[in-house]
């Protein structure tokens, strides 16, 4: 599967150097810039899924940056997440620069990770696509692909489902939730719309993806991301 480039610019080595090793290991393809004007030419040339983006900088701050990059067409919409040691500077980022998220700086990178990754969800739904640990899935054509390879092609009332499923996940969602916000209706006790919907759904998938959704009694439905076997050393 594609690797996500995350594009960290910052000009303190020791922090740069720790990201690096911690977002390689966590499965990120890491491009490195310590100024300005080479994040703008990195970051052009890397077309990255996202920026990790320090405040200060030797030739000036990153708002410069945000301001160049969303004024690219190419570059406007990749998600930038501000961190700085100065939290006064979370506001400016948000409303002066349009940064999608914010760090203080020597915040735990278990945190920091958790934040990019609720970004970069975020900003692909948005676009019409959701990702999961080994599953893709493209709102335009009801497409669910497993580890790059299609899966499944789902009605758009079934890719509703699915996709809320996994949103709420690890959460149980009720009959009622899903018969009011996935097929427009008020349940009032009455299951079997739900309950034919999600027997449509599991037959879809499949076997192997369809046995993900589980239901409990009182609590409703929800979809359980297996663990994944880590890949084979090359």
């Amino acid at each position: 599967m594609h690797k996500t480039i995350l594009l960290v610019i910052d000009d303190d080595v020791h922090w740069l150097a720790a990201a690096v090793k911690y977002f390689t290991v966590s499965g990120f393809e890491v491009r490195t810039a310590a100024t300005c004007a080479a994040g703008i030419e990195l970051a052009s040339a890397a077309r990255p899924d996202c920026l990790l983006l320090d405040f200060h900088l030797t030739d000036g701050d990153g708002g410069a940056v945000c301001s160049r990059l969303r004024s690219d067409p190419a570059l406007g919409k990749t998600p930038i997440i501000m961190v700085s040691g100065d939290l006064n500077r979370e506001l400016d980022s948000y409303n002066e620069y349009k940064a999608d998220g914010f760090i203080l700086k020597g915040t735990q990178f278990a945190k920091v990770l958790a934040v990019i990754e609720s970004v970069l969800r975020r900003v692909r739904w948005e676009r019409g696509i959701f990702e999961t640990a080994d599953l893709r899935l493209e709102k335009e054509t009801c497409r669910v692909f497993k580890c790059s390879r299609l899966a499944a092609t789902l009605s758009p009332e079934q890719f509703r489902l699915f996709s809320m499923l996994i949103e709420k996940s690890p959460e149980f969602v009720s009959e009622d939730f899903i018969a009011r916000y996935v097929i427009g209706t008020v349940s009032d006790g009455r299951t079997d719309a739900v309950r034919a919907l999600l027997h449509r759904l599991r037959q879809k998938l499949g076997v192997q993806l369809g046995r993900r959704i589980k239901s409990k009694r009182n609590l409703g439905w929800i979809y359980v991301q297996p663990r994944l076997k880590p890949s084979p050393a090359a």
